[in-house]
This record gives C-alpha cells, sequence and structure tokens, in this order.
C-alpha cells in the first residue's frame, strides 16, 4: 500500500515537473533563441515528442494569430494530475 501512494506522489511530481518544463518551452519559443543552444534542446528533446504527437491527433487550435494549441497539454496534464489525486485519495481514504 505504501508502495503505491510513494508511486502516485512521485507521478504527480513528474507531471508538474513536465507542466513547467512546459511552460518554458512555450517562453522560450517567444525569444529569438537559437535551436542550437543545450537549454533549447535539452527542453525540445523532452517536450516535442509528445507535443507534437498530440498535435498529429488533435486539430490546431488558432484564434486569429495566438496559436492555443499548448493548452491541449497543459489540459492533460491537470486531467492526469486530477486522477492521480483521486486514486491517491482513494487509496489513503
Amino acid at each position: 500500500m505504501e508502495f503505491w501512494i510513494i508511486f502516485l506522489d512521485f507521478l504527480a511530481f513528474a507531471l508538474q515537473c513536465y507542466s513547467w518544463i512546459f511552460i518554458a518551452y512555450i517562453l522560450l519559443g517567444w525569444f529569438p533563441i537559437s535551436r542550437e543552444n543545450p537549454l533549447v534542446k535539452f527542453v525540445s528533446g523532452l517536450i516535442e515528442p509528445v507535443y507534437l504527437g498530440i498535435l498529429k491527433i488533435l486539430p490546431p487550435l488558432r484564434i486569429g494569430m495566438f496559436d492555443l494549441s499548448p493548452f491541449y497539454l497543459l489540459i492533460i496534464i491537470n486531467v492526469l494530475s486530477f486522477v492521480i489525486e483521486r486514486i491517491r485519495f482513494a487509496i489513503t481514504g
């Protein structure tokens, strides 16, 4: 039982870290930084496989000149975090 609580806490923490890295990815897109920058390469390597996979399934979400597609991944992360929290609550009572 304790293993599952620790495991779920780790998953929740990992999702929280991933959401912050994704926000950094979005912010890096606003600045003229080289794609060869080590920080940009690291963040892109973590985010792009998941983000581009989602964009293959869901259509782009554009309002005027704004691309709101990043909200897809943020919503998915939040839903997963909520599910993990509910499972943890069900285990602990």
